[in-house]
């Protein structure tokens, strides 16, 4: 019994090429010009073997694909795939899309002579399984049933994707934080032992050695600050950053977060000017977390801020909005209109030319802000700098 080809391709030049090569070759020839003719040949006829083109109206050839391979009657049959490598237009890598839409194998168009060993392999490695009697054929799917069984069939792989997905994402998040946990006790420990180094309780330390300690301190720093900071960014993503609510001082927290620096401006001469009630301004929020963001804030100001330049500070109430409003003003070179969303994700730094930093600091900011159930945006300030805007609730939601 001769095996019957189905050949799917909009142009009738290609069709009717394959179909004079594959009957001469002693197979029976049926032809369909686009996907719909194809899906319902393929439920009447059920051929032996499908030789589908990618590039057609309508339906494309990885969708007749999906399809098929989805539905009971047809999902046995082999299909192969068939366009040129260098076409383009749907995917950039048409073979490897090509096998993840379902199909058994891909040809490729320019491929020429080697139709016919291709065909007769895929004949013989993909023969389709013997249907149960009472399987019978499926019924001919007018345009819209095609559409709406694409439909669903696109509804249900979104669903297993994100699904996936949210799976892959709370894998990273345990093996990051796995990660960080290891490296914040041995590093930490480093920390210690070459502090006790440079204090000279292991013996004299020259100048010199001093020196190139205190940059790998710096080094150490910096990788803890990393450490703690994704830490944190697992936390966060996994729902699992719990926050102690109380009521806060915001005033008093704003202010010892600026005095930490007042070593690190002076050394710049950067004039740090704080304009902060000296009542207490009511918080309703975690008294441990919040300085973390304007912690980072100030930080970002002065390492941004040009020697000589001035950075400002201001927390006020606004009693009608039932908030507090804090304000961190730099002078530096601005930031441009494109990048100050972009700023706020993770990994994304301001460019300069000096200043480096891991990206992470504004996003956990951000997020900080957002639990406690308020809002943080930047703004430009004439001529230059940047203002960034904290909006935080006075009292319990």
């Amino acid at each position: 019994m001769k095996k019957r080809i189905l050949v799917v391709d909009d142009s009738s030049l290609v069709r009717e090429m394959y179909k004079a090569q594959l009957e001469e070759a002693g197979y029976e020839v049926q032809i369909a010009a686009e996907g719909t003719e194809a899906i319902n040949a393929a439920f009447i006829q059920s051929p032996d073997l499908i030789l589908l083109d990618v590039h057609m109206p309508k339906i494309n050839g990885y969708q007749v694909c999906r399809l098929l391979k989805d539905q009971p009657a047809t999902k046995d049959i082999p299909i192969v795939i068939m366009t040129a490598r260098d076409a383009g237009g749907v995917v950039e890598d048409p073979k490897k899309w090509s096998f993840q839409t379902g199909a058994d194998g891909f040809y490729g168009k320019d491929e020429g002579a080697a139709l016919l060993p291709a065909v007769a392999l895929y004949l013989q490695k993909n023969r389709p399984l013997a249907k149960s009697p009472s399987a019978g054929q499926a019924k001919a799917m007018s345009e819209t049933e095609i559409m709406l069984a694409l439909s669903e069939l696109l509804d249900r792989q979104l669903y297993l994707d994100i699904t996936r997905l949210k799976e892959l994402n709370e894998m990273k998040n345990v093996f990051v934080s796995n990660v960080a946990h290891e490296f914040r006790t041995p590093v930490a420990a480093m920390q210690g032992y070459l502090e006790n180094l440079r204090d000279g309780i292991y013996g004299p330390v020259t100048s010199e050695q001093k020196e190139t300690m205190a940059a790998m301190l710096k080094t150490i720093r910096r990788v803890l600050r990393l450490t703690r900071d994704m830490l944190d960014i697992s936390k966060i993503e996994a729902g699992k950053l719990e926050l102690d609510h109380q009521d806060v001082d915001l005033a008093k927290v704003v202010r010892e977060a600026a005095k930490t620096f007042e070593i690190e401006a002076s050394k710049k001469r950067i004039k740090l000017v704080l304009q902060i009630p000296g009542n207490p301004v009511h918080f309703w929020g975690d008294e441990d977390r919040i300085p973390q963001v304007f912690v980072n804030l100030i930080s970002n100001a002065i390492k941004y801020t040009p020697e000589g330049q001035t950075v400002t500070v201001r927390v006020h109430e606004e009693p009608r909005e039932g908030a507090t409003r804090v304000e961190v003003e730099d002078t530096g070179k601005g930031i441009p209109v494109d990048q100050r969303e972009k700023i706020f994700d993770k990994f994304i730094r301001i460019k300069t030319e000096k200043e480096e930093g891991t990206g992470l600091g504004l996003s956990i900011a951000k997020d900080l802000v957002m639990l406690h159930g308020g809002n943080i945006w930047v703004e430009s300030v004439s001529p230059t700098g940047s203002r960034f805007v904290v909006i935080l609730p006075q009292k319990k939601p």
